[in-house]
């Protein structure tokens, strides 16, 4: 009996996917829990599993085409069996808005391609590209099926990229001498998510915001007594990121009025503390999620943010990386960002910006001292958190950062 395989759902939010590549042939066997396709959600991309062990007898969605939740993608059975009946449903089942699907998407072109710069993958074969090579070419919107691997096994290396990005600016400057349109940034992947939600959460949250200012002095001094003995404890160094989600975890659990979420006619207040994070991927951002990072100790915490990170940035997040935040943290200090006000995301209720540690002369005990100041800013959903118990979280992070002979 044939089976379908579906555009499947990765977390509540999701409505729809795009199919990057199938990495089974028509035809070809494949058994169950086999990866046969790899898709873009809004924030990750995945490998859908053959749900039964068959041949791939029809491959129903392109590469590059975008589907609904449910759409149907491909479908499995035995030789010569037929699925004319489910060619039929597919027909009549809804299809997503998106860009239509390209027959040469993952056919290599010229303009990627040196003499002996590598062997063709065929179509079907998976992509390998290594981590700095594909943040390279997320950064300068480069399509991976335009390029030809270099490295070991045909893999991309970063050398691959920067040929690609010579010949796309060559195409562009060809381009403009013909008149064409300057380049654009398509509104797909999580461009597109981060477009939707933000508009989103910017047209139907009651966003209020409250700053504060708190000195970071001790926190700069105990990394610097303790970084060297927590990295051989723990096998890494934690950051200052890693000091600043652990006070926000448990400031989260002892204040956690503001861990809460929108849910149908009421608010519910969330006890597990489920600390998202921004992570930068060059054109956009993804929100890993640490589980229970309240219950977790530093260097747990640390190295469980290193790894989120290293799998985003490799394009290697699972959907569970990404799911069922109840608040988040996010941090422009390193790009030397003071202070700003953030978007929530939704459905959680709310958000603190972290601006970068600066020296700054400060006030204490009628005289003037320098200390190390660090802004936060706190963005919450007025119809959901009252002023009173937001500021009370606010303060107690800034008492915890300021105190930190709690942190171990």
């Amino acid at each position: 009996m044939a089976t379908r395989i579906d555009m499947p759902q990765l977390g509540l939010t999701m409505e729809q996917g795009t199919i990057l590549q199938w990495l089974k042939a028509e035809g070809e066997q494949v058994t169950k829990g086999q990866p046969v396709v790899l898709i873009q959600t809004e924030k990750v991309e995945y490998e859908v599993e053959a749900p039964a062990a068959g041949t791939l007898l029809k491959v129903v969605a392109q590469a590059g085409e975008e589907l609904p939740v449910g759409g149907l993608m491909g479908i499995l059975g035995q030789p010569g069996e037929d699925v004319s009946a489910l060619l039929a449903a597919s027909a009549a089942e809804p299809r997503a808005a998106g860009p239509a699907p390209s027959k040469d998407k993952h056919e290599p072109r010229a303009t990627s391609q040196e003499p002996g710069a590598g062997t063709p993958r065929q179509p079907g074969e998976r992509i390998k590209i290594s981590p700095v090579a594909k943040k390279l070419a997320q950064e300068h919107g480069i399509d991976l099926a335009t390029l030809t691997g270099t490295g070991p096994e045909g893999r991309i290396v970063r050398e691959d990229v920067e040929r690609g990005i010579a010949g796309k600016s060559r195409e562009l400057r060809a381009g403009s001498r013909e008149g064409a349109e300057p380049d654009i940034i398509p509104l797909s992947g999580i461009r597109k998510a981060i477009f939707d939600r933000m508009g989103q959460s910017w047209r139907e949250a009651a966003q209020v915001t409250l700053f504060a200012d708190a000195d970071m002095t001790e926190v700069v001094r105990l990394r610097q007594a303790q970084g060297a003995e927590w990295e051989r404890r723990f096998g890494i160094k934690p950051s200052y990121s890693d000091l600043i989600h652990m006070a926000v975890a448990r400031a989260l659990r002892e204040a956690p009025r503001i861990n809460c979420r929108l849910d149908g006619p009421g608010v519910r207040i969330r006890k597990e503390v489920n600390l998202a994070f921004a992570i930068d991927l060059g054109e956009g951002l993804v929100a890993a999620v640490i589980k229970n990072a309240d219950k977790k100790s530093l260097g747990d915490l640390a190295k469980e943010a290193q790894a989120l990170a290293e799998r985003a940035r490799s394009g290697r997040l699972a959907p569970d990386d990404v799911a069922d935040g109840t608040f988040t943290v996010t941090n422009l200090g390193g790009l030397g960002v003071e202070s700003f006000t953030p978007i929530i995301n939704p459905p959680q209720a709310g958000i603190l910006g972290i601006g970068r540690i600066m020296e700054k002369p400060v006030v204490l005990g009628g005289a003037i001292h320098i200390r190390s100041m660090m802004a936060l800013s706190l963005v919450f959903d007025h119809r959901l958190i009252d002023g009173a118990p937001a500021a009370k979280f606010l303060a107690k992070v800034k008492e915890l950062l300021e105190q930190p002979a709690w942190i171990q």
